[in-house]
């Protein structure tokens, strides 16, 4: 019998969301995964594939809108319908800006293939708190009218203060299944 895939999860976002940042952010503690953050906005082209351990695989999306490679919806939307063994998606909104138009197209075509994601709002230590609660609440509010497929919770996170990436990270251990619960 041949062995059973290793379980993904996939990172996607608008160019210069922080993607990058937050994965190497999320995976401090997992020497093995290189992340290689590029000096220039919106730099990953293609998609980038990280084992954690042997344990699951991170898959890292090309960011959309400004930027992305011409190709960017075929390669997705390719992905996205061959996933068999993808177990969350993440998706990422600058918490300074809020969600934008790009960002509805990513969310239209994660509806459409029926795939449970998440989002993560990033950035937060850039948006005042006043900032941050408007899009938080425009977040959530168009989560409830226009998702199916949407994790309610929303993940706060800034990779350069750290603040909510030991949650995420214990959210990605638990999806994967890499967490071990505890007996109640």
């Amino acid at each position: 019998p041949s062995l059973p895939l290793p379980l993904q999860v996939c990172f996607i976002g608008r160019s210069n969301v922080g993607k990058s940042s937050l994965i190497r952010a999320l995976f401090s503690l997992a020497p093995e995964v290189e992340v290689r953050v590029s000096k220039t906005p919106g730099h990953t082209k293609k998609m980038n594939f990280f084992k954690v351990g042997k344990y699951f695989t991170l898959v890292d999306m090309p960011g959309y809108g400004y930027r992305a490679p011409q190709d960017f919806v075929e390669m997705v939307e390719a992905y996205l319908q061959e996933r068999h063994n993808l177990k969350r998606t993440f998706l990422l909104v600058d918490g300074v800006v809020g969600l934008q138009k790009t960002d509805h197209i990513a969310v239209e075509m994660l509806e459409e293939f029926g795939i449970p994601y998440v989002m993560v709002l990033t950035k937060i230590d850039r948006a005042s708190r006043g900032l941050l609660l408007k899009n938080v609440l425009e977040i959530q509010e168009f989560v409830k009218e226009n998702t199916q497929g949407c994790f309610p919770q929303l993940f706060l996170v800034s990779s350069v203060e750290f603040s909510g990436v030991h949650l995420l990270r214990c959210f990605v251990a638990h999806v994967t299944g890499n967490l071990p619960t505890v007996e109640a």
